[in-house]
């Protein structure tokens, strides 16, 4: 199996060379003559541990060799690994001109070769926004003529290196993720990364260009998150790593899968209470701690975003399941689906709320003077006879993940409702047209 990789920069070159250590021939396709010249010198044109002894290593061996020859290049391989740049333009947008320039340069190379020994598989591993796969592909296959998953296929293959560390990662990836819709591609990618441990996934296309900013996105709030901490914690006299080593001890929830599952918003005593009282606090101080203070924001922003969704099904008579701010709970406290609730009556809608864990006649304190208060009907729409409230809607929102909501709806025959799960509760119902999710 022979290999071009396009670009030599930090993603290609460290691609090139591990690719060619496991004893694949390795083609580097490169524009700079310094980068050419430096790997057929047999050295490195990055700095990173150990990749210099390994470039040296895999040129005398004759597996790595770097040219400027695309057409060379595609004609004497059967895969493309696609590593240039894809840096930010001024408005901060994605620059693809490089990935486009590469696309059409692959493609008048396949335009004249003939020794397909299967379909030519070019992998992106630079990082490229959603849907620059599938454009990659229609450049290809109208500039060469060639029918993709035919001839040819593009696919998405994200990489996960980090500078300093990047030959340990390329071998020990925490996976190794394909976004491919052709079995036959599939297969090729498959024996390629062969040799690395790590599982294999294989998800749609978009799914995997997507995943590198979402990594990346998390990283950088995470180094934002601290640094604000960092900056209140310095404000009132408290050592700010030792709060945040606190933080990291708790596995449970603060270093863990919880809360990091898309579905609705938050709400409850605490969250919203505390998260005001911290950037509350910081602007007494004089602090700027934006990513704290727009957590609020951003809450209510998707609040609204499932307001939009229920709206665009032009329904009057809707059904709220779960009024309280999570499942197991009576708490009504600053719960998102009260807000919603008022939202839609705001706007008309004939909004009944069915919560089996709310009975009106057992709310006490806070708890009941906040529902009350906040919607003032209350009485007149909370409906305790499951069958009633579900006869007399024709769409249903699901607000929590009460198991028996699911059992309910699923043994419902008499009509075919809406749902509008927010928190996919019922994931499959998604190829359904009357199933809505709030971000899937």
């Amino acid at each position: 199996m022979k290999i071009a990789v396009f670009g030599l920069g930090y993603v290609g070159i460290i691609s090139a060379a591990c690719l060619a250590e496991q004893g694949y021939k390795v083609i580097g396709v490169e524009v700079n003559d310094i980068k050419i010249n430096e790997v057929n010198n047999g050295r490195s044109p990055i700095v990173e541990p150990y990749v210099n002894e390994i470039v040296s290593k895999v040129v005398k061996s004759g597996n790595l060799e770097a040219t400027d020859d695309f057409e060379s290049a595609v004609k004497n391989s059967n895969i493309a690994l696609i590593c240039v740049g894809t840096p930010s333009s001024e408005t901060g947008e994605v620059d693809l001109s490089f990935i486009f320039k590469t696309a059409q340069q692959i493609a008048d190379a396949l335009r004249k070769k003939e020794n397909f020994e299967s379909e030519y598989v070019i992998l992106i591993r630079s990082t490229s926004m959603p849907g620059t796969v599938d454009k990659f592909a229609e450049v290809v296959q109208s500039i060469s003529g060639k029918k993709r998953k035919k001839d040819f296929d593009v696919v998405s293959n994200p990489e996960f290196l980090r500078e300093g560390n990047a030959v340990n990662d390329f071998y020990n990836p925490p996976f190794t993720l394909l976004g491919c819709e052709c079995e036959r591609s599939e297969k090729i990618v498959r024996q390629i990364y062969s040799f690395l441990e790590a599982p294999f996934i294989v998800t749609s296309v978009k799914t995997a260009e997507m995943l590198k900013y979402v990594n990346n996105t998390f990283h950088g709030l995470k180094v934002g998150f601290a640094n604000e901490i960092a900056r209140i914690c310095r404000k009132k006299g408290i050592d700010s790593r030792e709060v945040m080593e606190l933080f990291l001890l708790d596995k449970k929830l603060n270093i863990s899968e919880y809360y990091l599952r898309p579905g609705f918003a938050f709400g409850g005593s605490c969250l919203p209470k505390d998260v005001r009282a911290l950037s509350y606090e910081s602007k007494k101080n004089g602090l700027s701690l934006p990513i704290i203070e727009n957590i609020m924001n951003s809450n209510s922003l998707h609040i609204e975003w499932a307001f939009d969704i229920i709206l665009k099904e032009k329904v009057t008579n809707i059904g709220v399941m779960g009024i309280t701010f999570k499942n197991g709970t009576d708490d009504l406290r600053e719960s998102p689906a009260v807000v919603l609730v008022e939202k839609l009556l705001g706007k008309g809608k004939n909004v009944l709320v069915y919560d089996e864990n709310v009975r009106l006649s057992k709310l006490v304190g806070s708890n009941r003077e906040y529902i009350e208060r906040e919607i003032k009907h209350i009485s007149e729409i909370l409906i305790e006879d499951q069958e009633k409230f579900l006869d007399s809607v024709d769409l249903v929102v699901i607000t929590n993940r009460e198991n028996s909501y699911r059992e309910l709806l699923n043994s419902y025959q008499k009509k075919e409702l809406i749902i509008v799960d927010l928190v996919n509760i019922f994931p499959e119902k998604r190829s359904s047209k009357n199933y809505k999710g709030i971000g899937w």
